[in-house]
């Protein structure tokens, strides 16, 4: 049976921050017992990686335990965190277990940064960052994009840079509350997106940025990249949409097809994680969104297709359509 690229995992609908981009959680959360059983389950899956997220996933008690069931089967984490909570005794588990660490920052400037994370203090997260490094836990820089911090490209790389940052993972803003006030447009991902190439170029900081539209991009521009995880503008081996070729796990046990997508396939609590996943391979509504060629015009014709898609959380929000062209594609303006 096909294995799932990489699992997304929230384990907790806890947070000590208030974030604008936030796509709120569910009000339920698995219990101790239920919680441990399904990291047990999870790697018989062969995800290439799991990610743990919340919420906060530092205020999840079980958190280490579920860390420790993964790797004990050689399950390569990636943990996001917005490292106010963030201290030495995490800081010396994480690196026994090896955990890539992403912390979130979303703007260079004090007062924007405590703004769009309220609760937030600007001076921790440089701390947090700081003590990351030391570990050698510190994988990148995590950066949300909306209308509220696109234009602060520059300062963005400048503080990274100041920090040590390894790299910068950039985060296409998803559904969230304010969605229509704060998504990018055309134009506004194309500005972006040249940013981050003359920034990336000036300061050698190593950029991933997470939208399928990018590697078409790069492309039409003539613009080099690599397949590395620590090189240069990185691209990986599957950069287009892969709704359904991957599983999320909400806070109270449902599986999704995609973190940001209204569609649940089934619960942990109902059914095992495996015949859930099964089901989802099975699902001719997931299938049909899969199969690039249902896309709608302009998406349809463009010569990207095949290695973009779009993205369908996005898609569907706005148009409510699962098989409209991406709204807010920089590549059909041209």
């Amino acid at each position: 049976m096909k294995t799932p690229y990489m699992i997304d995992w929230a384990i907790t609908n806890k947070c000590n921050l208030d974030c604008c981009h936030c796509r709120r959680m569910e009000k339920e959360e698995l219990d101790g017992e239920t919680i441990i059983k399904l990291a047990e389950a999870i790697p018989s899956l062969q995800p290439r990686w799991v990610i743990i997220e919340g919420g906060e996933p530092l205020l999840r008690e079980e958190l280490l335990e579920i860390i420790k069931h993964l790797r004990q089967r050689n399950v390569k984490i990636y943990l996001i965190t917005n490292g106010m909570l963030f201290n030495e005794y995490f800081a010396q588990n994480f690196a026994k277990l090896k955990i890539n660490l992403m912390i979130s920052i979303d703007s260079p400037e004090k007062e924007d940064y405590e703004t769009i994370r309220s609760g937030a203090s600007f001076e921790r997260l440089k701390e947090a960052v700081a003590m990351a490094n030391k570990y050698k836990i510190f994988d990148s820089a995590l950066v949300t994009i909306g209308r509220y911090n696109y234009q602060q490209i520059d300062k963005i790389f400048q503080l990274a840079k100041e920090m040590g940052c390894p790299k910068i993972t950039f985060l296409g803003l998803k559904p969230c509350r304010d969605y229509e006030r704060y998504f990018l447009k055309g134009e506004e991902y194309f500005d972006f997106f040249r940013s981050v190439i003359r920034n990336q170029k000036e300061h050698q900081i190593d950029v991933y940025v997470d939208e399928p539209f990018f590697q078409p991009l790069l492309l039409e521009n003539g613009i080099e990249y690599s397949l590395n995880p620590e090189s240069g503008i990185v691209v990986p081996d599957v950069s287009r949409c892969i709704f359904g070729e991957y599983l999320f796990i909400e806070t109270n046990g449902d599986i999704k097809p995609c973190t940001f997508a209204p569609l649940v396939v089934g619960n942990v609590r109902e059914k095992s994680i495996g015949a859930i996943w099964a089901d989802m391979l099975s699902s001719e509504l997931i299938e049909a969104i899969r199969d690039f060629s249902t896309r709608e015009s302009p998406c349809r014709e463009c010569s990207y297709l095949l290695t973009c898609g779009g993205c369908r959380a996005r898609s569907f929000y706005l148009t409510r359509d699962w098989f409209a062209s991406d709204p807010s594609c920089p590549l059909k303006r041209r």
